[in-house]
């Protein structure tokens, strides 16, 4: 195990669920090098950038200072973050061409992020959806090219469910090159009744993760595909609830008659990221999923991090399970033994 570390010479606790946007990506944007499809909008506290048919929010320090991301870590106890890419930068309407260049981009900024501190620091790769075979080539280049432990997705393409057809190659190269993919929600269903209240982020993200996984099950995307590993943040979103209906469903309506298996034996197929926010759902996930099937998450930088996720997991789950869920991280990440 590594010195200088706030764990050093024990398993090293790893939150597999936070954001970064690298300077040179913005820089990348701010000189025009994606034309008028990603550009950069206000200046100073006030920086957007325009997509061609979605916005930012502002942009702000701590998305991009790796020091002060360090410090936050140190203070957490946690000693390796996997970066991936602000959502907000999905860039799922780009054309292909524009898409390759630019998620290429931004994972080139990613690996510069773990480059400068590569002790505390791993990514996720950013991959050009909705177009199957540009993501494929994009995830394997960042993946032998760049070091990416794996990819972050939406849990739509531009309202397109995860078994829609055209993401079969992008599948077929996460599985065999052994890469999990975490799935975060983007552009939720129903947001037109989620506008106020913040109802589309505390509601619509963890449903909509929900849908994503119930669309993989049923339609067969993890029958296809047996080895493939995906990470569903946000606790899973309401799957580890709900699959018991959707098992009955299954069996009272006929649906999915193809399925290798019942609804409810697929949650083990998913990883599930610890941001429930409360040690007795963090718990009941447990009893739910298993200990084996999670991970630390923490969504920094956002203000929906969770207080002391570390200590959390400690109250909900043991003494001992941040090295547990850091030690199913790993054996995730292929970053060690298993």
């Amino acid at each position: 195990m590594r010195v200088g570390t706030p764990n050093a010479g024990q398993e090293e606790i790893t939150d597999v669920h936070a954001h970064y946007l690298a300077p040179s990506v913005v820089e990348h944007i701010r000189r025009g090098a994606f034309g008028e499809h990603v550009q950069a909008a206000g200046g100073g506290d006030d920086v957007r950038f325009q997509f061609r048919t979605t916005a930012s929010l502002p942009l702000f320090t701590r998305m991009t200072d790796t020091r002060e991301r360090i410090r936050h870590l140190d203070q957490c106890g946690i000693d390796i973050q996997v970066l991936s890419t602000w959502i907000d930068m999905f860039g799922y309407d780009l054309p292909e061409d524009i898409a390759v260049s630019y998620h290429t981009a931004v994972n080139e900024g990613l690996a510069e992020g773990v480059r400068e501190h590569p002790d505390r620091f791993r990514f996720l790769a950013s991959v050009p959806l909705p177009w199957g075979e540009a993501a494929a080539t994009v995830l394997r280049d960042a993946v032998t090219r760049l070091g990416a432990v794996g990819a972050m997705i939406g849990t739509n393409i531009g309202g397109s469910n995860l078994d829609d057809p055209r993401f079969e190659a992008f599948w077929i190269a996460s599985e065999e090159l052994g890469c999990p993919v975490e799935l975060h929600p983007v552009s939720v269903a129903g947001a037109e009744r989620l506008a106020g209240y913040q109802l589309a982020n505390f509601l619509g993200n963890p449903f909509d993760t929900t849908i994503a996984g119930a669309s993989l099950i049923f339609g067969g995307v993890l029958d296809h595909h047996p080895a493939l590993d995906l990470i569903l943040v946000h606790g899973g979103g309401y799957l580890p609830q709900a699959v018991s209906r959707m098992t009955h469903g299954r069996r009272a309506r006929g649906v999915a008659p193809a399925l290798a298996r019942e609804p409810i034996d697929y949650l083990d197929r998913f990883y599930y990221d610890t941001i429930v926010y409360d040690p007795r759902l963090l718990a009941m996930l447990r009893d739910l999923v298993g200990m084996d099937r999670m991970v630390l998450g923490s969504d920094y930088p956002f203000d929906m991090e969770p207080p002391d996720v570390v200590g959390t997991a400690r109250t909900a789950l043991g003494q001992h399970a941040p090295e547990l869920l850091a030690a199913n991280a790993r054996r995730l990440l292929r970053q060690g033994p298993a």
